[in-house]
């Protein structure tokens, strides 16, 4: 890793300033696994995701890179900054993996050619019902932010200066591969087009390279508005792109070069797209051109680094061979960037610059925040919900804030990889289990207390909440399962999963005669075909908890995510609700439809944090030092039910009363207080009042 970082020296510079200099092609992974020492496996990984693959055939193995598609792009991408990009592709984004296709011809011709293309570029029509967007009824930059930095997005890209990650900004040296620089997004997208393309990024970049991560349509309307920098909360005044009046004579002009480059090659163009093959000369000394550190008229240009042109050049002289089964393996990872989140084999996982950001349910340790190793996933997951998985289905780790892309056009290809390479048909099978004997070990009523950290479907654990075991059946391997219960560390080092069978003795010796085969077995078992519960939870669904606002308002003392330990929640009767922080006086949260269940409140003994039941959650700003002092003197409540919050602030006494108006939310303060702030996205209309009595409305209208 020394040396890795000492090579990255030459990155540091761009680190925080994509787009600024020019630099290599970057390929993530192989950067931080491959540029150390050349080698066939690192060339193979370039001759794949640089296209060298899509113009001179195969070889690899590997899933097929491709660029974006081109067809419709005048209703995504603003077409002065597609020119720039064609002029100069590392200009306007530096490690781009587009080549330089004009490089070689003078200043005069390559403007000609790159306005021509660009005319022919913003001429083209949808290929098939082109994807829209869904609306989204605000906008929140600084909701996008956060999303932007712990939903996965710093994997691969770096985290903004602007970001204030609690464990500090990352130094340039604790960063293993360089962060993989966004263009100015601002000069290249409208936030509309950049929305849509956050929303649904596989139609225009099917290759799974830029993950699908699903989004929601706010989710990606918030992201775009913080990476574009809007500044307002509504998107329907946001600009659009600039428009473009193409040249049909040098649309034709453009074609024809475009067909000359075989752009086809990489991008989709047209419902008629004809790209050509370009035979590669039978020796390295031969090539000119792309492995050219010079460029060289007509021909593509990538001003390679001294390790990535070596790396190229064994691949090449060898690139008739066939990798191993374990080999394609690692380098589709390689290619996926996946080891930027996982681990597989004790390689790879967020690096100490992106560890960071990382987060999750911390009572879980690592393992409530970082995703699970890929150390043989093939041998332990059923083949059925891998592909799920990979399908962007099945999601079991609802605590992990980092977020599982979806890779569809790849699920199976993948699935049968993992499941060939990790595949050990020599382990042992389950034993015959016992389904009461299961009951009873699951439990804590003389059985080794599986319920005290793990959900068991609707029930929530005893203590902490690790993952849901209910339904292990359907996903895992029954060998796996029997081995990880063996030894949970050998398959995630420092887990918090203990040793229950240690060197295969069972430390239950009542049960089953303390045969650790078939104690496993007979959860397993009961995991699979078993009715009711394990022994010790209370029978009882946390549905029947759910608390219900009627009549008047109910007020309810819980631990609440983002609010803090001393939350005071308050469901009106209409489906309005607020979070009141009772530690730092001032309200939190508020939103519509289900008020809250108070089953883990009332019954778990470790009461996790929780979060609201309902929808349009709002938040007020979290405040900072330099706000007066406010010390919470309680509440009372009027004749309605209806709260008033007590407040000393800066010695001057405040009252802070809620209620709910017609499905919104109704605040008056009463006092000499300026510092008091909104919830971020709702609208605000304040109602004209006696002196010294101010009265806000909040709704999501």
């Amino acid at each position: 890793q020394g040396g890795q970082r000492v090579k990255l020296a030459r990155w540091i510079p761009i680190l925080f300033l994509a787009g600024s200099l020019n630099a290599e092609p970057l390929v993530a992974s192989f950067e931080r696994f491959h540029q150390a020492s050349p080698s066939v496996e690192g060339g193979a990984l370039l001759y794949s995701e640089l296209g060298c693959a899509n113009c001179h055939g195969g070889g690899t193995a590997l899933p097929k890179r491709e660029g974006p598609v081109l067809a419709a792009i005048k209703g995504r991408a603003n077409a002065d900054w597609v020119a720039h990009f064609l002029a100069d592709p590392q200009a306007s984004k530096s490690g781009t993996m587009m080549p330089s296709m004009f490089a070689g011809l003078s200043e005069a011709e390559r403007a000609k050619q790159v306005d021509e293309v660009t005319h022919y570029l913003m001429s083209l029509k949808p290929i098939g019902k082109p994807a829209k967007a869904k609306s989204a009824r605000h906008s929140n930059a600084e909701r996008g932010s956060a999303l932007f930095h712990e939903n996965g997005c710093v994997a691969c890209h770096a985290p903004r200066p602007d970001f204030h990650s609690p464990a500090g900004t990352p130094k340039p040296d604790e960063f293993e591969s360089p962060p993989v620089p966004l263009p100015d997004l601002k000069a290249k997208y409208s936030m509309d087009s950049l929305h849509a393309f956050l929303e649904a990024p596989q139609s225009v970049r099917p290759d799974g390279r830029m993950p699908h991560f699903q989004l929601e349509a706010q989710d990606a309307m918030d992201l775009a508005c913080y990476l574009v920098d809007f500044q307002s909360s509504d998107p329907r005044t946001a600009a659009p792109l600039p428009s473009f009046k193409t040249d049909p004579t040098k649309s034709k002009r453009g074609q024809e070069l475009t067909s000359a480059m075989n752009c086809a090659a990489c991008h989709r163009l047209t419902e008629k797209d004809a790209p050509a093959g370009v035979q590669l000369p039978s020796t390295v000394e031969a090539i000119s051109g792309c492995l050219s550190p010079e460029p060289k008229s007509g021909r593509p240009h990538y001003a390679l680094s001294d390790e990535q042109r070596r790396s190229l050049e064994l691949f090449v002289k060898s690139r008739e061979t066939k990798f191993p089964e374990a080999t394609l393996a690692q380098l589709t990872l390689h290619a996926f960037n996946c080891l930027a989140c996982h681990q597989r084999d004790g390689i790879g996982g967020p690096d100490a610059a992106r560890n960071r950001f990382f987060i999750g349910d911390e009572g879980i340790a690592d393992a409530g925040r970082l995703p699970p190793p890929l150390t043989g996933i093939g041998q332990k997951l059923k083949p059925g919900w891998m592909e799920k998985v990979f399908h962007g289905e099945g999601r079991v780790r609802p605590y992990v804030k980092t977020k599982m892309p979806a890779y569809p056009q790849h699920a199976a290809v993948f699935t049968k990889l993992f499941q060939t390479v990790d595949a050990k048909p020599d382990l042992p099978e389950l034993a015959h289990g016992d389904i009461q004997a299961g009951r009873k070990l699951l439990g804590i009523q003389g059985g080794v207390n599986c319920i005290t950290c793990h959900v068991w479907g609707d029930h929530p654990s005893l203590g902490i909440q690790a993952l849901d075991i209910s339904s292990l059946n359907e996903r895992l391997q029954p060998t796996w399962f029997r081995n990880y219960l063996l030894d949970p560390a050998a398959y995630r080092p420092g887990t918090l999963m203990p040793p229950l069978w240690p060197g295969g003795e069972s430390m239950v010796k009542d049960v089953l005669g303390g045969n650790a085969d078939k104690q496993i077995a007979s959860i397993w078992e009961f995991i699979s075909k078993g009715e009711g519960l394990p022994l010790g939870y209370p029978e009882v669904l946390p549905g029947a908890f759910e608390l219900k606002p009627t009549d008047r308002p109910i007020l309810q003392r819980t631990f609440m995510t983002g609010v803090g330990p001393l939350a005071i929640l308050v469901g009106f009767p209409g489906g309005v609700n607020l979070a009141y922080d009772g530690l730092r006086g001032r309200p939190a949260k508020m939103w519509r439809g289900r008020f809250f269940d108070a089953y883990s409140t009332w019954f778990v003994r470790a009461a996790p944090f929780e979060d609201p039941l309902g929808e349009d959650v709002m938040d007020w700003p979290s405040g900072s030092d330099a706000e007066p002092q406010m010390e919470f003197g309680g509440y009372r409540l009027d004749k309605a039910g209806n709260p008033t919050f007590l407040l000393r602030v800066d010695g001057a006494e405040i009252e802070d009363h809620y209620e709910a108006d017609d499905g919104m939310l109704k605040r008056t303060i009463r006092g000499k207080w300026g510092g008091f702030t909104h919830p971020v996205g709702a609208f605000v209309e304040e109602k004209s009042g006696e002196a010294g009595v101010r009265t806000f409305v909040y709704s999501w209208k």
